[in-house]
């Protein structure tokens, strides 16, 4: 059979959904990934990721070449097997349990090179150095360097308990999209945030929820990174994620100080008088 293990086409695409659209490359005018950084930090929240599986369309060659390696399982492999198993188990007994074992293990294979061929989508490991995640709307975006271009490789929606956390920096980010005019799906993204407070005017407004007994909030600032290789500094978007149990929360101490001294003086009005 041939081996597929480390072929990969010369032109990769991506199996994306059908039902949400997203831009599949954005920063188009960049050449290489470190103008793509710079973009990013500018105008995005994002996290660098590593192990991401994003799922590729096989060409023809590899297709064919899967069918081609199944026929020959099917023809000759699985058949040669079993006509040895049926020859040999009268006399080899102890070999029984390993030659079952083998032709399970071809029928598995072909079946699952059959279901392979029939999808028509293979994992492709992206490289974590050129890839970063959006989140916006709802979903992950997976945005990697392939093909010469910052190329959309993954969406994957963003789990439940993921949601809230990611609820700032999505809204953040869908505002970057419109206003380097990309065009999003029209997809309705409801806050289900639990006793959602506000704290602060204007830009420096932080929001303040709960959640499994614990006050969350997002921390943002502005940070200056020196790019040492022209010597320029650019301004770069950071945030910090905070979770502190109520009765540890920054935000109620001043509703525990009122409630302290609204005890206090309860308790005065209560002693009589001398």
């Amino acid at each position: 059979m041939i081996d597929l293990k480390d072929y990969v086409p010369e032109e990769l695409k991506f199996k994306l959904p059908t039902t949400v659209k997203f831009p599949e490359v954005i920063f188009s005018d960049c050449v290489c990934m470190d103008d793509v950084k710079k973009k990013l930090s500018e105008h995005f929240v994002t996290i660098q990721e590593k192990d991401v599986i994003a799922n590729r369309v096989m060409d023809d060659y590899e297709i064919s070449t899967i069918r081609a390696n199944y026929g020959e399982i099917a023809e000759e492999q699985i058949p040669e097997l079993e006509a040895q198993f049926e020859a040999l188990k009268a006399k080899f007994n102890a070999e029984k349990k390993d030659f079952e074992a083998k032709i399970s293990a071809l029928h598995t294979q072909f079946k699952d090179l059959v279901n392979l061929a029939k999808k028509g989508i293979k994992d492709y490991p992206l490289k974590m150095i050129d890839t970063f995640r959006i989140p916006v709307m709802g979903h992950y975006l997976y945005y990697s360097w392939v093909n010469d271009a910052f190329r959309l490789a993954l969406v994957q929606e963003i789990p439940k308990h993921e949601y809230n956390d990611l609820f700032n920096s999505g809204e953040m980010n869908q505002e970057a999209f419109k206003t380097l005019g990309y065009e999003l799906p029209d997809i309705d993204v409801k806050d289900t945030r639990k006793n959602l407070r506000k704290f602060g005017k204007d830009e420096n407004i932080v929001e303040v929820w709960e959640e499994d007994g614990q006050d969350v909030w997002l921390e943002h600032w502005t940070e200056d990174f020196l790019d040492e290789d022209n010597g320029e500094v650019v301004p770069i978007q950071r945030h910090e994620w905070h979770r502190v149990a109520i009765e540890e929360s920054p935000w109620r101490k001043e509703d525990e100080q009122t409630e302290s001294q609204e005890g206090a003086t309860d308790e005065v009005s209560a002693e009589p008088e001398e």
